[in-house]
């Protein structure tokens, strides 16, 4: 397979994943920082962004920014999710369900649902 479908494919895969059987996410968090540390988490996103071609090129300089502000915001998430882990903080009070990208998530992971069931029913 094409090197460049495959990474695509494996981002489709972590998707439809959640809908596995026994699925666990707090599994999924253990084994990232079990994983990954935060100097490795930074210079892989620091070498991906320089990697791109949009940053070569810098063509798009609105692709390329929001490429980085993604970069920042995903950082800041990793580091405060360990923090929310090594310091045993209490999230159950979190409520996100208001949030403007909730629903458009939620219809997301509804159709990735249908697709999951429909390719199991068609192995089985």
């Amino acid at each position: 397979m094409n090197q460049k479908y495959s990474n695509v494919l494996a981002l489709e895969l972590a998707i439809y994943q959640v809908h596995d059987q026994g699925y666990n996410p707090l599994d999924k968090i253990v084994d990232f920082w079990e994983k990954y540390d935060i100097n490795t988490i930074q210079n892989t996103i620091n070498t991906i962004l320089k990697h791109a071609p949009a940053y070569k090129k810098s063509g798009n300089i609105v692709q390329l920014c929001h490429k980085q502000i993604f970069a920042v915001d995903l950082m800041r998430l990793l580091i405060a999710y360990f923090h929310v882990h090594t310091d045993h903080i209490d999230i159950s009070q979190l409520d996100i369900s208001g949030a403007v990208t909730t629903q458009s998530s939620l219809d997301e992971l509804e159709i990735t649902k249908r697709i999951h069931e429909f390719f199991g029913r068609m192995v089985d």
